[in-house]
């Protein structure tokens, strides 16, 4: 345990050296891939509103990220819902469910594969919550790997409000790898389902990326989200 103990200080230390999105994201699933079999999801929530849901990085399966997105789960998935948990750290066996919507995704989760979660929620505005959700294949996840995550998702919480922070400064958002390419394919002309087609990901995926793209730039729409990521250096068409 002490010797897993130092390798994850190790880790946290690349996440902190991390100076853009994607390498503090590539840093937070290596340590992660470190403690045990699992796959995650980082997103912010909003506390009161469910349309208000938007994903930062994930290790879970394509095909179950395409379904999920197809079928707009993220808003009415109990699992990303921390306020009913007092805003602290819970597991997925205390998921709050309300119908049976939300029972038909606990079950598809577990078909395909995840048995048991755990989820840290922390403030980023008084609003807004980073939640990072840890899914693993056994059939619960044990109390110190669980004090390890919090860790992890501690270092990482910090690190992404600094980049933020940095961003904000130089007024330019962050923005993910994948939501730069998807705004790239907007400026040569693509659609949606274009873009699907080019990046192998689904419409709704696409579609995805890209509102999250105009929420971080301030846009209401796809061709104000590509001018202004010009005018900001995020892009160069």
């Amino acid at each position: 345990m002490i010797d897993l103990f130092e390798n994850i200080i190790d880790l946290t230390a690349e996440m902190r050296q991390a100076c853009e999105a994607d390498s503090l994201n590539h840093a937070f699933r290596a340590l992660l891939a470190r403690l045990g079999p699992f796959a995650h999801a980082a997103g912010t929530v909003h506390k009161t509103r469910p349309d208000e849901r938007y994903l930062i990085d994930t290790t879970y399966p394509a095909h179950w990220m395409e379904h999920y997105t197809r079928n707009n789960y993220q808003n009415i998935d109990p699992v990303i819902d921390p306020v009913n948990h007092g805003l602290t750290p819970y597991n997925w066996d205390q998921a709050y469910i309300r119908n049976a919507d939300q029972k038909k995704i606990m079950n598809e989760f577990r078909d395909v594969g995840f048995q048991s979660g755990h989820a840290i929620p922390l403030h980023l505005t008084p609003g807004m919550l980073l939640l990072v959700s840890v899914a693993s294949p056994e059939k619960e996840i044990d109390f110190p790997t669980q004090l390890l995550i919090q860790l992890s998702v501690g270092q990482y919480h910090t690190r992404y409000c600094q980049l933020a922070m940095l961003s904000t400064h130089d007024e330019k958002p962050l923005m993910t790898g994948r939501e730069r390419e998807c705004l790239l394919w907007v400026a040569q002309g693509k659609d949606t389902a274009e873009i699907g087609s080019i990046l192998s990901i689904s419409d709704n995926t696409a579609k995805y990326h890209l509102k999250n793209v105009m929420q971080k730039l301030g846009c209401h729409n796809r061709v104000q989200a590509v001018v202004r990521a010009i005018q900001l250096g995020l892009i160069h068409p």
